[in-house]
């Protein structure tokens, strides 16, 4: 294959739509990991195609514990618009977000495929035959359970940690979250991971979990690396 029926078929891929901002840290880690599995495909200096909208996480994240009923509504103004601009999927960068989107797609169906965090986490665990995971996140999603519901529909054991680490988690996501260096979080969130040992893998549920923790003694699911990979698989090279 020449250089030119590369480009020709580099730019007759789908478009990868990301909507972010939720936060701008992790929304990052989306669009790099994209590219990089690209290049490695493509080589040279290809890179993927994506959209990338970034919303203003403000007006929802302060209705988080006083007026969840209203987050749908305004989640839903944000993807309508996203889906204006006719990418071929949608990634959601953010987990927390997807008990909002379950609200939306349980009373219209979006004209898009969706690459759900909870839908293809769950998919992973049952393929490596995990049985019992630990889920780590916000606070609101350790606690709400509707992340857990992903896995435990599916046979998937969860284990959520204790008052005191799931508020410590939450302090760590919530400082990276506006900006703060991952790496000065790394050892205090190893440190919790290990005070679960029987488990057979760690979810990190939050994006801003995997910019602090890439390894542990444990096998690591990261839904936002699953959602990529799913929208990856229809963005291959002809034959």
């Amino acid at each position: 294959m020449n250089l030119m029926e590369s480009d020709n078929m580099h730019q007759n891929q789908p478009l990868i739509g990301l909507l972010g901002g939720t936060s701008w840290p992790s929304t990052i880690s989306y669009y790099r990991y994209l590219n990089q599995q690209i290049q490695q495909r493509f080589g040279m200096v290809h890179s993927a195609r994506i959209m990338l909208y970034s919303m203003d996480y403000a007006p929802i994240k302060s209705l988080y514990h006083a007026g969840w009923n209203h987050i749908p509504a305004l989640l839903e103004q944000e993807i309508d618009f996203f889906l204006e601009k006719q990418p071929d999927c949608l990634i959601l960068c953010n987990n927390t977000l997807h008990r909002a989107l379950d609200t939306i797609m349980a009373r219209r169906s979006l004209s898009i495929k969706i690459h759900h965090a909870g839908h293809v986490t769950a998919d992973a665990a049952i393929h490596l035959g995990y049985q019992r995971v630990l889920l780590l996140g916000t606070c609101f999603t350790m606690e709400d359970g509707f992340f857990a519901h992903y896995l435990t529909q599916r046979g998937v054991d969860v284990c959520i940690p204790n008052v005191q680490d799931r508020e410590q988690i939450g302090q760590m996501q919530a400082q990276v979250a506006c900006g703060a260096d991952p790496i000065l979080y790394r050892d205090a969130l190893l440190r919790i991971v290990q005070h679960y040992g029987d488990v057979d893998a760690v979810i990190l549920a939050c994006t801003e979990l995997p910019l602090i923790l890439d390894k542990a003694h444990r096998p690591i699911l990261d839904p936002a690396r699953l959602q990529c990979d799913a929208a990856l698989k229809t963005y291959e090279i002809s034959p």
